[in-house]
């Protein structure tokens, strides 16, 4: 989507996409030009809180200001904007923004949205519940043409919180989603009995006779 579209979001249609070895490398050339602290602020810190932005679908400009001064006594909000501009300079993109833009070209070109509405008429989401907030916009975005979408998850098995994924997507799903079905999936055919009573805190009854040290 971000190839064809490159140009309006300011990128040509080859960009590179950064690694995180090459996303640290361009945050230490912008903490230099701001002479900053590179002990105290590592480009590794600085990593994190901008991922955390974009996990969360914020470009600079939509960043809330109390967020901002987490990083090198303020100065963290110029330097994701820095970092943005320079992305542009060298026609890359890093992982974080293979979302972020997207996001940002669905919702400044309605005729792209709508030629996306049309190509995708049907759509699959598996493991819901570990979408984070920029997924779940991209999402919401594409899933307002045929509004044939269904999603696959369970709140109880979301285990990438540290990683930006937002358990709350699937917990509001019918809200969000007006006149959604749901369906449940309550059988399990890979886990014994004892296992499932385990996970779901249920006290398993033991057949009379039989020794606990001696179970299977």
């Amino acid at each position: 989507m971000l190839r064809r579209h490159a140009e309006l979001v300011r990128l040509k249609s080859d960009f590179t996409i950064l690694d995180v070895d090459d996303q640290l490398r361009l945050l230490k050339q912008v903490l230099e030009a701001e002479n900053i602290d590179q002990q105290r602020w590592p480009a590794r810190a600085l990593a994190a809180v901008i991922d955390n932005w974009k996990n969360r679908g914020l470009a600079p400009e939509q960043v809330p200001p109390g967020e901002a001064a987490s990083f090198a006594n303020g100065r963290g909000l110029k330097l994701y904007a820095e970092y943005q501009e320079r992305l542009k300079v060298l026609n890359a993109a890093d992982f974080g923004n293979l979302l972020l833009e997207p996001i940002r070209l669905l919702r400044e070109h309605t005729d792209v949205l709508r030629q996306y509405h049309q190509r995708f008429r049907f759509m699959l989401v598996d493991e819901y519940q570990d979408t984070n907030v920029a997924q779940y916009l991209w999402l919401r975005l594409l899933g307002q043409g045929s509004k044939n979408l269904c999603c696959v998850g369970d709140d109880d098995q979301s285990i990438y919180g540290w990683r930006g994924a937002e358990v709350d997507n699937i917990l509001r799903f019918e809200k969000d989603f007006p006149g959604a079905k749901v369906i449940r999936l309550e059988r399990n055919y890979r886990s014994t009995a004892h296992i499932l009573a385990a996970a779901s805190h249920r006290p398993q009854r033991r057949p009379a006779g039989q020794d606990p040290a001696h179970r299977g």
